[in-house]
């Protein structure tokens, strides 16, 4: 095990990395080691992947190859077309060979940068090589989206406007007389549905029905009109500069990323206005109260500073609950001891996990097997 942990630590995928793994007594792994092990097999993967991807932007015959893999030609040319990552984003591509990045974030950020020229695709990898490695798939793409549009805040305009023209409803039968509904629609529009749907379900009567099912039979309520108005709050942050039409600089839609100028200005004829002042990290900071209970106004500003997003590290979901990092009353209910979580990790932060927050807003989140993890602030 000692050898399994130097190389986790080297942050290098050696030759004898497989056969270190493979030869592990598990019965005898500590829960410890085999976070470890997990770590180390992420690792040796996407060490395996750069090398695939290397191997395929040197071969001429993707037929050929397809039938070595008895994968479709598709499926190879596709994997083929996307390994012209490798020149495009070569750090981030450096952080794949290493088993620090997984191919499928690395895909996800090429899918947004492809449409940049190269000094604003190496801008972007600028902002994202210090930190891709530590934020999830979704919240890599996020971050990714909300890079590309500050660079190019035109082009990412004009390309969500043609993106519009793609939205639609697909139909396919699933077995066991069920099918799936795919809609394809703007963001905005799709989030005001889905918080909404979100709501009618959770005022539905307690039953046997999960909270998926609920939802379903909540659009489906609302299809055939047996629902009234509709009744959910949506928060858009937008600058004032954008909001005047001065600029085009993306507006950022709580739980979902950025959306073009004209979506966020939209959203923002529709509802009440909020002033949020930001400091010299581009973070959002104001009020205090000496009451437990957050206020309506704090959760408001919450669930701004946060994105809308749970602020556990690598954690995607919405923000359902706010929690004292410093116990009241010990700590004061004021944005800078307020955390928004998911239910699951409002919980699980209890479970032993102690969480600090540093002045520049970063949270560090230390596990009950004595390792740290860090969750960096928002940023507009």
């Amino acid at each position: 095990m000692e050898e399994l942990t130097r190389e986790l630590e080297t942050r290098e995928p050696s030759g004898d990395l497989f056969s270190l793994i493979m030869g592990v007594e598990w019965a005898r792994l500590s829960a410890d080691q085999l976070v470890t092990v997990s770590i180390l097999a992420r690792k040796l993967k996407s060490a395996c992947e750069w090398v695939e991807l290397a191997a395929l932007r040197r071969t001429e015959d993707p037929t050929e190859l397809a039938m070595a893999l008895t994968e479709p030609e598709q499926t190879v040319a596709r994997r083929k077309e996307a390994s012209v990552v490798l020149e495009m984003l070569p750090r981030l591509a450096e952080q794949l060979r290493r088993g620090e990045l997984d191919f499928r974030r690395l895909d996800a950020v090429r899918e947004r940068v492809q449409h940049l020229s190269p000094d604003l695709v190496a801008e972007v990898e600028d902002a994202l090589v210090g930190v891709a490695a530590g934020l999830n798939q979704t919240q890599l793409c996020r971050k990714t989206t909300a890079l590309v549009a500050h660079a190019d805040p035109d082009g990412y305009e004009t390309r969500c406007h043609k993106a519009s023209k793609d939205r639609r409803v697909e139909f396919a039968p699933l077995p066991d007389g069920m099918a799936k509904l795919t809609w394809i629609l703007p963001a905005a529009e799709a989030h005001v549905v889905f918080e909404q749907l979100c709501k009618d379900a959770k005022a539905l009567p307690a039953d046997d029905r999960t909270t998926d099912q609920k939802r379903s039979d909540a659009l489906l309520d609302r299809l055939r009109r047996t629902k009234g108005d509709w009744n959910v709050r949506t928060f858009v942050t937008v600058s004032m500069e954008t909001l005047m039409g001065l600029t085009n600089d993306p507006g950022h839609l709580s739980g979902y990323g950025p959306v073009s100028a004209d979506a966020a200005r939209e959203l923002a004829m529709h509802g009440p206005w909020r002033g949020i002042l930001l400091d010299q990290y581009r973070h959002a900071t104001a009020i205090t109260t000496d009451t437990y209970r957050p206020t309506t106004l704090m959760k408001e500003f919450g669930h701004v500073q946060a994105g809308g997003t749970c602020t556990a590290p690598g954690c995607s979901s919405p923000i359902q609950e706010y929690d004292h990092i410093t116990p009241w009353p010990q700590g004061e209910t004021e944005p800078a001891n307020l955390q928004g979580l998911c239910a699951w990790h409002h919980h699980r932060k209890h479970d032993n996990y102690t969480v600090t927050r540093a002045p520049d807003g970063t949270s560090h989140w230390t596990t009950p097997t004595g390792r740290h993890y860090t969750t960096r602030p928002f940023e507009y």
